[in-house]
């Protein structure tokens, strides 16, 4: 789920289990859907390695991000930033990554929801609804909640959330009793590495950082320690969750849905054959993707109403929603089965640029050219830095190999 930064406008002083949890909120969405998919075929103990390494390195990034968003007014954005730091060209480069992002996340969020509704439909109703209703229906909803504005939005995802959270605990609840240990113990190193595009856009939380050090008054230790929890749980949940479809489905499965873009919750329905655990698992998918894309599409509805100088209101807003749904909804219509490779270009080039070369950026210049003060929020200097820096290329790497290879 990623939240616009019109959710958190607010007079009251937040907590710091209230921001982390916010933090936590933002990363726990669509993209863990993708995860045990792109793993899976590594073996889970290679899975649980690149999971780590992922969530220490976008814990880093993310603290980086905060160092340089103290360094800035209250209420500063990307754009702005980048400008200060990097000049005309570096706020270019971060308004253009960040469309390029945004909609590759809403390609991949419509073209997993829509088979999920699909499928939520005919399970629950008998009605055999076609794939291109459905690619009507998902966007078209979703696009009338957010025309009503971001307090509406902000309602929904409450009950959404809390959906998502009921389903997940119950999926792992029933679902334990069926890992096997021997799926467990299956390993390919190799395959490992070129998951970590699809880690990048599930631990995806920096967008909310700047409405977080609102929301906590720009209160260093506070900020620092609620970016800390606030990424420690999805690191938990996201591996809790691979433990259960990688030690629960055979690799064959895992295989096959990889190559069909297939995610994990609908595979799960698939392998239970059980119906009341597969209307569970539709759910729990229906819900991660749902609060994904309304955050997503909030803030893009706020990025481009700064860009273009329109209202969020009327017609406005009307043109806006628009604008944010319908390519999107094209595209995946016409790849239906791009919801994997989305998240992975989204990850291995959006956020690798937007949460990994843009933060260390900012703090180069600012501590070592701008002289800026401040304690920094990370350990390592410029040599901790340049290998951040250098471990980002490699992920951009895998991922240009992935898609051109």
């Amino acid at each position: 789920m990623e939240i616009g930064r019109e959710e958190l406008t607010t007079e009251h002083t937040g907590t710091t289990i209230g921001g982390a949890l916010l933090i936590a909120g933002t990363c726990m969405g669509a993209g863990m859907l993708a995860l045990p998919i792109a793993t899976g075929a590594s073996g889970f103990f290679p899975a649980m390695f690149v999971n780590l390494v992922c969530w220490l390195f976008m814990l880093s990034t993310g603290l980086l991000f905060l160092e340089a968003t103290l360094w800035m007014p209250d209420g500063a954005n990307v754009i702005s930033m980048s400008e200060r730091f990097l000049g005309r060209a570096g706020k270019w480069l971060g308004g253009g990554f960040f469309l390029f992002l945004y909609y590759c996340l809403m390609v991949a969020y419509i073209a997993g929801g829509a088979p999920t509704v699909v499928e939520s439909v005919r399970q629950l109703t008998g009605y055999q609804m076609g794939i291109g209703l459905g690619f009507v229906v998902f966007p078209l909803v979703l696009a009338s909640i957010l025309l009503v504005g971001a307090w509406f939005v902000d309602r929904i995802n409450w009950i959404l959330m809390s959906g998502l959270i009921i389903s997940y605990f119950l999926l792992i609840g029933i679902g334990a009793q069926d890992v096997d240990p021997a799926f467990l113990l299956k390993k390919n190193w190799k395959l490992s590495l070129f998951a970590m595009p699809i880690l990048f856009s599930a631990y995806g939380y920096h967008n909310i950082i700047p409405s977080i050090s609102t929301y906590l008054r720009r209160s260093r230790s506070h900020l620092r320690l609620a970016i800390i929890l606030g990424t420690t749980l999805p690191f938990v949940v996201f591996s809790i969750w691979q433990w259960l479809i990688i030690g629960s489905v055979p690799l064959e499965n895992l295989e096959d849905a990889a190559s069909q873009g297939v995610h994990a919750s609908r595979l799960l329905s698939q392998v239970t054959g059980i119906p009341w655990v597969g209307h569970i698992v539709l759910f729990f998918g229906f819900f991660a993707l749902t609060t994904s894309i309304l955050g997503v599409s909030l803030s893009m509805i706020d990025f481009l109403g700064d860009g273009f100088k329109m209202g969020r209101k009327g017609f406005q807003r009307l043109a806006l929603t628009l604008l944010v749904f319908v390519p999107p909804s094209i595209l995946a219509f016409n790849y239906p089965g791009i919801f994997i490779e989305a998240l992975g270009v989204a990850g291995g080039f959006g956020e690798a640029f937007l949460n990994g070369l843009l933060p260390i950026a900012l703090v180069w210049v600012g501590r070592y050219h701008m002289k800026l003060e401040g304690r920094p929020l990370l350990f390592g200097g410029r040599s901790l830095l340049a290998l951040l820096f250098v471990f980002t290329l490699f992920i951009m790497a895998l991922e240009a190999i992935h898609l051109f290879g």
